[in-house]
């Protein structure tokens, strides 16, 4: 592989480091990274492209961008390929800059990105994490419409880790922007999901939308999570896992899994519902089964459009 290098003395260090997974995605990964080169800052940020070994010419076209834009894309290319989830962690522990971005390589940026996200962190203190509305795209289906979140509606405080455990997903993946000394965080015995990060990654801290302006574009349908239900299964390890390691937010869990466990019986998808038993039958509890029906609005909100959920399984 093509590592990166920390910055020398003569080179100012990132304010943002921006980490693009990819793999295969030669019909998405220029416009990701135009994208990201483009964005108009008054401090320096870096790009780093961790490349999972592609058959296609993804790799190509990510080393072409690293030699018109050697100041700013710093390509990763794994000869061997490491899997989704590994290369989530490894490009992120490449990051020295201040604050750190994701944006996976068939997604894109909007313009201030990047600008606005810092500028949150840079003035609340309590932020870990700062998400962004997105735009959410289907390719096959030529649909593009907005995500549901109604920004006057999310709570003023932002979102705590108990928040997070709960909702599952409250900001899209490659929408995130979190401080560097949040980053590290001990790795379970299993793959880790952007689920599994956000919880580490929020602390005792807060969570937060930047405002209401979408400031990226996602592609549903064609991710990894896409099909199958490897994703599913991590998510039960991390229920498990969680329920143990922070008691206190046993509840928050069960909330989780017991709304997860009943989309899967209204579908009737017993693969799924066998997934989910174990952790719902350990950690669902009747206050988690009040705040399903408590916190409702917002879970609403966190959902795909109708209208992509209509057409392919969003990532």
């Amino acid at each position: 592989m093509t590592p990166t290098t920390p910055p020398s003395p003569e080179t100012p260090r990132p304010k943002v480091s921006v980490c693009v997974v990819t793999y295969n995605q030669e019909k998405y990964i220029a416009q990701c990274l135009q994208s990201l080169v483009d964005q108009e800052t008054d401090f320096p940020f870096e790009v780093i492209v961790s490349d999972d070994c592609s058959t296609d010419g993804t790799s190509d076209i990510v080393m072409d961008f690293a030699h018109r834009y050697q100041n700013i894309i710093k390509p990763i290319i794994h000869q061997k390929n490491i899997g989704a989830y590994k290369n989530f962690i490894f490009v992120h522990q490449q990051a020295v800059g201040e604050y750190i971005a994701h944006v996976d390589g068939d997604d894109y940026a909007l313009p201030d990105k990047l600008k606005k996200q810092s500028k949150f962190l840079d003035d609340h203190g309590e932020c870990n994490i700062v998400w962004h509305r997105m735009f959410v795209k289907n390719e096959a289906a030529d649909i593009v419409c907005e995500d549901l979140i109604q920004y006057e509606l999310l709570p003023k405080s932002g979102f705590d880790r108990g928040d997070i455990l709960r909702f599952i997903t409250i900001g899209m993946n490659s929408s995130k922007m979190y401080r560097s000394s949040v980053r590290d965080f001990v790795l379970p015995n299993f793959p880790v999901v952007d689920y599994f990060a956000n919880v580490e990654h929020i602390r005792d801290g807060k969570a937060f939308f930047v405002d209401s302006e979408p400031l990226g574009v996602y592609r549903a349908g064609i991710g990894i999570a896409s099909s199958g239900l490897g994703t599913r299964k991590i998510l039960a390890d991390c229920f498990m896992y969680f329920g143990s390691r922070y008691p206190e937010h046993r509840r928050c869990v069960g909330s989780a899994v017991f709304l997860l466990m009943v989309a899967a019986i209204k579908n009737r998808r017993w693969d799924v519902v066998s997934i989910y038993l174990k952790p719902t039958v350990h950690l669902a509890s009747f206050g988690s089964i009040i705040d399903v029906y408590k916190f409702w609005g917002i879970s609403k909100m966190l959902r795909m459009p109708n209208a992509i959920r209509r057409t392919e399984g969003s990532k």
